[in-house]
């Protein structure tokens, strides 16, 4: 992962701090990335503000956000965004071509996201690029900014083997470890209240285990295991806690999921591992969609003003206008 366009989406222009911000500050530092700083309001507030009003609203948030993370030479560009969170955000990523979306994992009660995680995951659904979500409380990435410790939880679907190539990227980067984790469900329901079936069944979990975790091994090129230090793990339990429990005991600093595209019809039938992880876990989590699916619809977002150049905070390069102008996108 090499991302040249970063997008972090504001939380709050009135806090003091901002997880998604400070972070995406640190990656664009870290890759040489422009960073586009992103908030959005409710149409009426953008449509009363001119251009320099808009532009100091935004302007000091990031310049105090900047110069508390203690980050220099990073290109940002400020962006104000009227409509939906999910989709005003999503058709702007695509109109600057983003790499990379930052976003934080706590609930968004303005935006109509009452539990943590979900908007996380609503976003991560919606745009093309990888999305990270962090959690308030992260401390800052260490002095190379890299991903150290990362956990790839592995169902040998489609969108988990995308998930697993960018965490070996990641993984290359860093020369850091890499755990590959597989989660079997139903055993521990089965054993615990069988008697002396238990212990017809134990042999057989065993048997899967080391099964799933040679299929584990077959995923990784051979060459990976020269560059990092590579893990597999095969257990029994429920997939969301077996996550958040691997990632505690792992201190993992960054826990990578492939995001399914499901209707929400899907999820309320079979649930949303990726929320209940979202929700519990405490470091980072990059959330690798899987492909697109077409739809019939095609939606028409305005994006309200043209941002003028700005002088930053020290330690900011300052950028020209934002990315403006209506257009239409297939959804």
């Amino acid at each position: 992962m090499k991302p040249r366009i970063i997008v972090s989406v504001l939380d709050s222009l009135s806090g003091p701090t901002d997880v998604a911000l400070t972070r995406a500050l640190w990656l664009a530092h870290q890759y040489d990335s422009e960073l586009h700083a992103v908030h959005v309001d409710v149409p009426d507030w953008v449509g009363r503000r001119d251009g320099e009003a808009i532009n100091a609203g935004l302007v000091e948030p990031i310049r105090r956000i900047a110069e508390r993370s203690a980050v220099a030479g990073v290109t940002v560009v400020p962006a104000m965004l009227s409509g939906s969170p999910v989709r005003a955000i999503a058709d702007y990523t695509d109109r600057v071509s983003a790499d990379l979306v930052v976003v934080a994992k706590r609930a968004r009660r303005a935006s109509g996201y009452w539990s943590a995680g979900s908007f996380p995951a609503a976003l991560g659904k919606a745009v093309k690029s990888p999305t990270i979500a962090v959690a308030g409380g992260n401390a800052p990435p260490g002095d190379s900014g890299f991903f150290r410790n990362i956990l790839v939880p592995i169902d040998f679907s489609a969108v988990s083997i995308r998930a697993l190539s960018a965490a070996l990227v990641l993984a290359q980067q860093s020369g850091g470890r890499l755990q590959l984790l597989h989660v079997l469900e139903g055993f521990p329901y089965e054993t615990v209240y069988s008697g002396s079936r238990a212990f017809r069944l134990i042999p057989e979990l065993h048997a899967q285990m080391a099964w799933r975790n040679r299929e584990l091994r077959s995923l990784i090129p051979p060459d990976a295991w020269n560059w990092s230090e590579i893990d597999v793990a095969t257990v029994s339990g429920l997939a969301h806690e077996a996550i958040v429990t691997t990632a505690s005991k792992r201190r993992a600093d960054l826990v990578v999921l492939g995001l399914p595209r499901r209707s929400r019809l899907e999820e309320f039938v079979a649930g949303s591992t990726v929320n209940r992880v979202l929700r519990r876990t405490t470091p980072p989590v990059l959330l690798v969609p899987g492909p697109s699916r077409p739809r019939r619809v095609t939606s028409h977002v305005e994006h309200d003003d043209v941002l003028a150049p700005y002088t930053c905070a020290p330690g900011l390069v300052a950028s020209g206008a934002a990315a403006s102008g209506s257009w239409e996108r297939a959804s």
